[in-house]
């Protein structure tokens, strides 16, 4: 989605019916500390790689490395 030519995300509580957007992150670099919100959980880690628009995050818990979708992405 985009608002005033920036891409975001948009968010939508089915309980309080808000809804939100944020941006997507453009900047993102190797290091940065960022959340992934994925479907299944929350995960916290470093940027290792940056490829258009997916992102591979090395997950601060387990050293995983994970690869995502820059959208599903915050950073610190």
């Amino acid at each position: 989605m985009t608002v005033e030519g920036c891409d975001v995300v948009g968010y939508h509580c089915e309980q309080c019916t808000h809804a939100w957007n944020r941006p997507v992150e453009s900047d993102l670099g190797v290091h940065d500390i960022v959340r992934a919100d994925l479907p299944d959980a929350t995960l916290h880690g470093s940027v290792r790689q940056v490829e258009g628009d997916r992102v591979q995050v090395l997950v601060s818990d387990s050293r995983r490395l994970l690869w995502t979708e820059r959208w599903r992405l915050i950073a610190y």
